[in-house]
């Protein structure tokens, strides 16, 4: 599977950033989290977070607080 470059394979989870640059030329951060595991693929979280100067700020700062989510997420079950 060939994944783009903003898309990350995290334990059992694929976290997908997504930047959007803003109208004052900014990027937010988002990140769609998907758990992989079971039968089926299903999404999970949707976030959004603050806004960066560049595209790689926004989607760095999307991969760790998708991974932090998930590790929030693992520990509650």
């Amino acid at each position: 599977m060939r994944l783009s470059p903003h898309t990350h394979l995290y334990k059992d989870f694929m976290l997908n950033c997504m930047p959007f640059k803003q109208d004052n030329g900014r990027f937010q951060a988002r990140v769609a989290v998907f758990y992989l595991g079971g039968e089926r693929t299903r999404s999970q979280r949707f976030l959004d977070f603050d806004d960066f100067d560049t595209e790689a700020q926004a989607a760095a700062h999307a991969h760790r607080e998708g991974m932090a989510w998930v590790d929030q997420h693992i520990k509650a079950k």
